[in-house]
């Protein structure tokens, strides 16, 4: 029972916080790499390049309270993390996770929390008679700031000290490793952060053999102190150009996602460039300006056919076909207005918890909300902390130019065409929020932020045509609005996680090595056209980068054999990873041969329900959608009135 409790909890509450072709023919001709890093940049600029992560790429740690005794480990040197990778390794932690904590055993066995739990429990079936919810916000509160207590941070913005977010300030060359009883070097820091961001290949393509050397990486908890996050980032800038071998005096910064705030604090704090250290800027679907689904979570604004949406659709996706169904269903059996008063005290504990009482995820509400929420915020020092960042965002435009005038170049790759959570499972939730009616998103972050200033109508609808404009192939985004136009590429479809898109990052070291600066830049590498268009298609080779490559190297590396026909094949879906313009019916087309040829290898059994499965997730769906069409966005006991 707390397994299934912990799964559904999971999935409904992690969920609230957090996802026409073009003209231009597809290329898929394999990059040669250069003979050095070194040459690799243009000008003989030789930078660094230094990722700052997303909401959920970075991975925190909970430890004994033993670790932090005696000294052992210093805190608050940039040093402590080191001293936590051997213990990572062996797996001598609590728990682990990269956005909320879903262990929620620890929770579940307080007794405070389960008679919280059953007092909620309680009132919901008292509401089959009662009509209406009866649910105390205090059970509420005891329940969120349980489950969540290792992401809650205290009155003054800071975190639980047993935990740990490793941020090693060194190339990931030096990442540290550990030898297993089998006598083999591992990297579990290495290991995270290709998963994260699956650029090797792609980096010793363009980079050369050394690559390693220059690719850092900036890890902090999603839920933290943004001044603490800003002044790690210094330290860590600051060491990586004094200490680096390869003699770079500059970095080239590629924020991602929730990355561009932490980045956007970085150049308010420190906005003159010999003390910043930045040459470049690029953005990989960074958050400039926040996103609209924060506010609307702080306000409880929801759509006007959530109802709908909650009976009969969001759930079903979350949970997965068949069960969501039945989850559907079984809902109905509550009366409506219950279901709506538990929802609405849930949203506002979590938005109370972890959203208004975190200066890390309040620097994601958009300057334009900020004065709506700010009297929400109970916290002195919150408050003042966000009160700082949301006057330097005040003026993000002016920021970004002056540090143009001192030689930075900034770049936007970003996503567009989607509603908040239109496509991926995981964000369904999203599609609750008021702001997923009018939006044009990635599915968490809208477009205005991602590439800063550009305007835009909700997908499926158009811009008139006007001189002056510059509008997308689907007439949705007008990119002459955009704080920096000649330099934002967007990319049509594309859901959050751009870094499955081999096309934007390579067009990401292109811009990092100097290679491209502008969009005009693209047409000095091809005769047959640009290279990079400023508007590209969508693309995910989440399954070619996780499991089809690496299964394949294994069973390459144990013996196995392919036919020249199957090498074809194998190489067909490799060379997508180096396309500069996706074709997405080609590019799918090249995967799914890999995979059906790694079924008939024997790597992967075929999958897919069996014919009894299929029947009985259609039975569900059908039974699901009638009683729907019959009594529509409502419970069984709202039939009475």
């Amino acid at each position: 029972m707390k397994k299934l409790l912990s799964v559904l909890l999971s999935l409904m509450l992690c969920a609230l916080l957090v996802v026409p072709a073009f003209a231009a023919e597809p290329q898929s001709a394999v990059i040669a790499p250069q003979n050095s890093l070194e040459n690799a940049f243009a000008e003989n600029e030789n930078s660094l390049i230094v990722f700052v992560t997303g909401i959920g790429q970075s991975s925190s740690y909970k430890f004994d309270e033993s670790y932090l005794k005696d000294g052992a480990f210093p805190v608050g040197t940039l040093y402590d993390y080191d001293n936590y990778a051997p213990l990572i390794a062996e797996g001598k932690y609590e728990a682990r996770w990269n956005l909320l904590n879903n262990d929620f055993s620890s929770a579940l066995s307080d007794r405070h929390t389960q008679k919280a739990i059953a007092k909620l429990v309680s009132g919901l079936f008292a509401s089959i008679v009662t009509r209406k919810g009866s649910f105390a916000q205090s059970d509420v509160d005891t329940v969120i700031r349980s489950l969540f207590s290792v992401n809650i941070l205290d009155e003054n913005g800071n975190a639980d000290p047993t935990v740990v977010t490793p941020c090693y300030a060194c190339p990931v060359s030096e990442y540290p490793s550990v030898t297993d009883e089998n006598g083999e070097v591992k990297s579990e820091a290495k290991t995270r952060f290709y998963s994260s961001i699956p650029c090797a290949e792609i980096a010793e393509a363009k980079l050369g053999e050394n690559y390693e050397d220059y690719l850092y990486c900036y890890n902090y908890c999603a839920f933290s102190n943004t001044d603490d996050n800003v002044s790690g980032l210094k330290k860590f800038i600051d060491k990586a150009v004094s200490e680096n071998k390869v003699g770079a005096e500059k970095v080239v910064l590629v924020p991602m996602s929730m990355g561009a705030s932490v980045v956007s604090a970085y150049l308010a704090k420190y906005p003159l460039v010999s003390d910043n250290h930045v040459r470049r800027v690029v953005s990989i679907v960074g958050c400039w300006n926040g996103s609209d689904l924060v506010t609307d979570l702080i306000n409880k604004e929801y759509v006007s056919n959530s109802a709908d949406l909650f009976y009969n659709g969001v759930i079903s996706d979350l949970v997965g076909e068949p069960w969501g169904y039945v989850v559907n269903m079984a809902l109905r059996v509550f009366p409506k207005a219950a279901l709506r008063d538990l929802v609405d005290k849930a949203v506002g504990s979590f938005a109370d918890n972890l959203i208004l009482n975190t200066p890390s995820i309040m620097a994601l509400v958009p300057s334009y909300d900020y004065e709506s929420v700010r009297p929400l915020i109970k916290s002195d020092s919150v408050r003042a902390q966000t009160d700082e960042y949301y006057k330097a965002q005040s003026t993000l435009k002016e920021r970004l130019d002056d540090l143009s005038a001192q030689g930075v170049t900034f770049s936007f790759i970003a996503g567009y065409g989607l509603s908040y959570g239109e496509k991926t499972s995981d964000y369904k939730m999203f599609s609750f929020l008021k702001s997923a009616e009018s939006t044009n998103s990635d599915e968490i972050i809208n477009i205005s932020s991602t590439a800063p200033g550009t305007s835009y109508v909700k997908p499926g609808t158009r811009f008139e045509e006007e001189s002056g404009r510059v509008l997308s192939p689907d007439g949705s985004i007008d990119v002459s609005t955009a704080y920096c136009k000649d330099s934002c590429w967007y990319f049509y479809g594309q859901k959050h996680e751009l870094e499955n898109n081999a096309a934007a990052l390579n067009l990401a070291f292109d811009l990092a090595s100097g290679k491209v600066k502008t969009v005009s830049d693209c047409d000095n590498f091809s005769e047959d056209g640009c290279l990079y268009p400023q508007f590209n298609n969508a693309e995910d080779l989440k399954k070619l980068n996780r499991s089809y490559i690496p299964d394949m190297e294994a069973y390459l590396a144990s013996g196995g054999t392919l036919t020249e026909q199957q090498q074809e094949i194998y190489d067909k879906a490799l060379a997508v990873k180096y396309n500069t313009v996706n074709d997405p019916d080609a590019d799918n087309a090249a995967l799914d041969a890999l995979y059906n040829m790694m079924v008939e290898l024997g790597i992967y059994e075929k999958s897919g329900d069996s014919f009894l499965e299929k029947a009985f997730s259609f039975v569900l769906k059908t039974g699901s959608d009638v009683v729907n069409k019959i009594i529509g966005p409502k419970g069984f006991i709202d039939l009475a009135k």
